[in-house]
Order: C-alpha cells, then sequence, then structure tokens
C-alpha cells in the first residue's frame, strides 16, 4: 500500500475492503504548525480530507468561514475540482490528495496571517444553494 510506504506515521483502518481511512498529523512547512488530517476513501465515491484537529480552525482576521471548504463544521477540505479531470480513481491518494491538503494547509497558514487566500481555485459557493455545497471550488 503507497500510503504505508510514503507516509510511515500514518495509520490506516480499512472496513470491508471498500473503505479506506487514514489518519496522520502532518505540518504544511518546517514552521508550520500541526495538523490531524484524515482521509477517508469509499471505491464508489471520491476521497475526502478532513482537519480534525484543531477543530475549529482559526479563521483569518475579519473573516467569518474557511476559504475552500465544502463543509465548514466538518473542516472538509476543496483540493479539486469534482468533475473527474484533476483526481480520479486512477490516481494514487499518496500523489494527489495527500501532498494537496499540505499544499491546502500551507496556503491556509499564509491566509491566517494576511487574510488572503493564496492558493488559487474559484468560489461558486456564493452562487449555489447550500444543498449543492460539494461543489464549491
Amino acid at each position: 500500500m503507497n500510503l504505508r510506504h510514503i507516509f510511515i506515521d500514518g495509520k490506516v483502518k480499512t472496513v470491508h475492503d471498500r473503505q479506506l481511512i487514514w489518519t496522520s498529523t502532518i505540518s504544511p512547512s518546517p514552521l508550520g504548525g500541526l495538523y490531524k488530517i484524515k482521509l477517508m476513501y469509499q471505491l464508489s465515491s471520491p476521497p475526502k480530507i478532513y482537519i480534525v484537529d484543531p477543530k475549529p480552525l482559526p479563521l483569518a482576521k475579519g473573516k467569518t468561514k474557511l476559504p475552500h471548504c465544502y463543509d465548514q463544521k466538518e473542516q472538509r477540505l476543496c483540493l479539486y475540482y469534482p468533475d473527474g479531470k484533476e483526481w480520479n480513481k486512477t490516481m494514487l491518494l499518496a500523489t494527489t490528495v495527500i501532498p494537496w491538503a499540505y499544499e491546502w494547509l500551507y496556503h491556509y497558514e499564509i491566509w491566517l496571517g494576511t487574510g488572503e487566500w493564496t492558493g488559487g481555485g474559484i468560489h461558486p459557493q456564493d452562487n449555489l444553494p447550500k444543498k449543492q455545497d460539494d461543489h464549491e471550488k
């Protein structure tokens, strides 16, 4: 399993050979904070990554919500467009969504200090009803 070889400190759990749950504590940079993350992946769905600790994540001064999150309360990160062009099931989790979580946290820490999101992406959630927030980016 690539996750175990690349991220040796992470913990892997499988459920009925159909769901993978991986947790680890990571830092986005040598001077960055520590964050416990959880990856949940079912064969029939795209992977989801959550920040488990700290919870809630602090917000930048003057901001009312986290940038690029599908779910503010659960702290589910928006790491790729859901259209299947950036991530699909043929790709390794260890070389895609987990490094993308490190990158998200790197930009999050910049956002904490500056209030500006430097990680790119788009924000269509302003145009969507609340129930469709899984399509945010």
